[in-house]
């Protein structure tokens, strides 16, 4: 008996295929067509992380930060001849705005030979976002085949949301909130049963996949924003939950420069040479990017709540639980420790010419006059204050809160600043290690923070009067280098450890850098994956093997 080459097409929705299939005959061919969910899969990049332009003026839609084009980038903010001043017109403005900058989605790189192999790219937000940190995340979504019943069901999309990350994390929240309801009134699709009656939509939630600060700003959509009822899950990566110490260090120091590898020794050079080579380079140009001094950065983060919502939080703990991250070594030989109670008003407000303070008022507004002759009503300071507020109303507000179906992971074994440490010298017997500091230096803080202090504590703006020299250590915590451990894994939810189990692999589990490995991309995968049985589950019960 042969088979009939008539074909009996049955359109099913994928939770039909765990009962009974109706309508199949013999002697045909049955087709079955299926009609998958749409779970668009969104990632949220970290800080700096976004491409931005100008929002408005007469400068409105030029390029302003492109951290995929180096030559762009060193024009802009590497140059010698750029000061803090520029840097600080370009990214801030004259006072802090959220509408100065919007992200920029016409990325070059994502040209023809790249839209062929990752059609619709462009269309889902790939081009506001870093592709040399994020690239092999949302190619590897991307690619990944899903294995059944997963992929017979499911459909994942794999979006970018780039947002402007020197505002707010409550209004990125926001807009991501947005952005998310946009995308699932995309995909969408109205069905009707046979009596012309609407049937489930076919995409109804996403998932969200997040880097470091990105971690703060899908909290804050679900949290603070209603968001939580449209994702059905979220995996943070390296998330600063509480904060970190590291805005502090730069904010006094600017950005750190590698040192070391995994041993740190000169066999680091003899077994990795290439790796220490890139290590070290790529470290000391992201540092004249980014900020070669304390007072780049302070006026760039000081003049950004985004960038102050990293700051430790009131959660705060260090690697050993101590809710005191700061040690300072008094005149009198006693050790300052803070904060003892929230470090908003022990460390981040205070004004007093103490070495120990975050914020040098005259580092806020560059190549202005004397901050001392400004009124203080609308000065500097007050406008720090002010993003400073917004900063702590938003941690207080989002707390410890998080989506219930929610996974992170952290890096570790790093050099990390888990606490903030000063040394005290006395000046009239300089060590070798201070008198080369001061050949080198000259208290410029370029990676370092040192400090001329008399015997009230109070800085000096040169030797004379000065009784001792205070140094911030370099820090000795672990994590990834920019998140310790005790905030990457401060979430009370399922967390995964990634740890350096070769010395080779001490290169590739640094914060910026941890979605190119693949551990971090399995954790992804496997949390994907979950999330989609918990929604089949949803639909047709509990299922006996996948």
């Amino acid at each position: 008996m042969s088979i009939s080459s008539e074909i009996n097409r049955i359109d099913i929705t994928w939770w039909e295929l765990f009962d009974t299939i109706q309508g199949l005959k013999t002697e045909v061919q049955n087709r079955i067509v299926i009609e998958r969910e749409v779970i668009p899969i969104i990632f949220v990049p970290g800080i700096m992380g976004s491409r931005l332009k100008f929002a408005q003026g007469e400068d409105q839609g030029e390029r302003v930060w492109d951290p995929d084009a180096s030559w762009f980038m060193a024009k802009k903010f590497g140059l010698a001849s750029v000061d803090a001043a520029e840097k600080k017109a370009l990214l801030v403005g004259e006072k802090f705005d959220p509408d100065y900058l919007e992200v920029d989605t016409d990325n070059p790189k994502l040209d023809a030979s790249f839209l062929r192999r990752y059609p619709g790219a462009n269309k889902r937000g790939w081009g506001g976002v870093m592709l040399g940190s994020y690239g092999p995340i949302l190619q590897a979504l991307h690619d990944h085949r899903w294995k059944e019943p997963v992929g017979h069901c499911f459909e994942f999309p794999v979006h970018a949301f780039g947002y402007n990350w020197t505002a707010s994390n409550l209004d990125a929240g926001r807009k991501l909130k947005e952005y998310i309801d946009a995308t699932i009134d995309h995909y969408a699709k109205g069905l009707k049963d046979e009596a012309g009656r609407p049937m489930e939509r076919l995409c109804t939630r996403v998932i969200l996949v997040t880097h470091s600060m990105g971690g703060l700003v899908a909290r804050s959509a679900c949290m603070l924003h209603g968001a939580a009822k449209e994702v059905l899950g979220v995996v943070h990566g390296v998330q600063p939950a509480t904060g970190s110490p590291a805005a502090y260090w730069r904010m006094k120091a600017g950005f750190e420069r590698p040192t070391g590898g995994p041993r740190k020794s000169i066999w680091d050079w003899v077994l990795n040479p290439l790796k220490m080579l890139e290590r070290l380079g790529m470290g000391h140009v992201s540092a004249w990017i980014l900020g070669t001094n304390g007072e780049e950065v302070t006026a760039l983060l000081g003049n950004m709540p985004g960038g102050l919502q990293l700051l430790p939080t009131r959660e705060y703990r260090d690697n050993t639980g101590s809710r005191q991250w700061l040690a300072y070594p008094g005149a009198d030989g006693h050790t300052v420790s803070l904060p003892r109670s929230a470090p908003y008003d022990d460390v981040y407000r205070v004004r007093d010419n103490v070495p120990w303070r975050m914020v040098n008022p005259d580092w806020l507004d560059p190549g202005q006059q004397s901050h001392s002759e400004l009124n203080p009503a609308t000065g500097p300071w007050e406008k720090y204050l002010g993003c400073l507020d917004k900063a702590e109303e938003f941690h207080d507000r989002l707390g410890s809160q998080v989506h219930d179906n929610t996974v992170q992971f952290y890096s570790t074994t790093l050099d990390s600043p888990d606490r903030i440490v000063y040394s005290r010298e006395s000046y009239d017997q300089p060590s070798p290690r201070r008198q080369q500091g001061e050949l080198l230096h000259r208290f410029r803080n370029k990676g370092e923070f040192q400090a001329y202090v008399d015997g009230n504590d109070n800085m000096r703006d040169t030797s004379a009067g000065a009784t001792a020299v205070v140094t911030m250590e370099p820090f000795s915590g672990t994590g990834d280098g920019t998140v310790p451990d005790s905030s990457g894994k401060a979430l009370k939810v399922p967390t995964a450890r990634i740890g350096r189990e070769a010395p080779a692999d001490f290169f590739s589990i640094d914060h910026q850098k941890i979605y190119e490995t693949d551990t971090a991309q399995e954790i992804v995968f496997t949390a994907v994956w979950n999330l989609a049985l918990t929604r089949i589950e949803e639909k047709v019960g509990k299922i006996s093997e996948c």
